[in-house]
């Protein structure tokens, strides 16, 4: 095999560490790669014993650091997101208003309040999420069937010229 212009070692070093003579009677060749730091085509840590590392379980602060503060200015671009939220303080709106006007008391209207918001908003972005994944399973299939429909009228247009040309061969013979 070819020595790898960039190794730095000679061309006898090199052959002893790609192959090995072969056993006697045995036609092949025995190759010994090994991940040091020597063979230039292994992966950085490919020999690192890999479960024998600990790994620390993810804390809160982590996932707080991934927050980043473009995420909150641009939450009404994402899909459904709007009509979520409309829909959560409806229902919070309504909910602590029922309970006020019940005689509860304010903490624990504004708390239905607090409550029908999140599950109003979860239900209806959850509901809108169920829709969009519909329709787009129905724009699917309609596509597939007007790609047959496509292929098929391609498929009759060709026959159709089949036949006129030899109509019309036939026609001039």
């Amino acid at each position: 095999m070819a020595a790898d212009t960039r190794d730095s070692r000679s061309t006898k070093e090199s052959s002893e560490s790609s192959a090995t003579t072969a056993p006697a009677g045995k036609s092949f060749e025995t190759f010994n790669y090994s991940a040091t730091s020597e063979n230039k085509n292994s992966l950085p840590g490919a020999n690192a014993n890999v479960l024998a590392e600990k790994h620390t379980e993810p804390a809160i602060v982590d996932a707080l650091k991934t927050i980043k503060l473009e995420d909150f200015k641009e939450v009404h671009k994402k899909p459904c997101t709007r009509e979520g939220f409309l829909t959560g303080i409806g229902a919070a709106f309504a909910t602590g208003g029922v309970q006020a006007i019940l005689g509860a008391p304010i903490f624990t209207a504004c708390s239905w309040a607090v409550g029908a918001f999140a599950f109003g908003s979860f239900a209806m972005h959850e509901y809108c999420q169920r829709k969009r994944k519909i329709e787009k399973e129905g724009m699917q299939r309609v596509n597939a069937a007007l790609l047959e429909k496509k292929i098929k009228d391609e498929r009759n247009r060709e026959e159709t010229r089949k036949a006129r040309r030899k109509a019309k061969e036939e026609a001039n013979r």
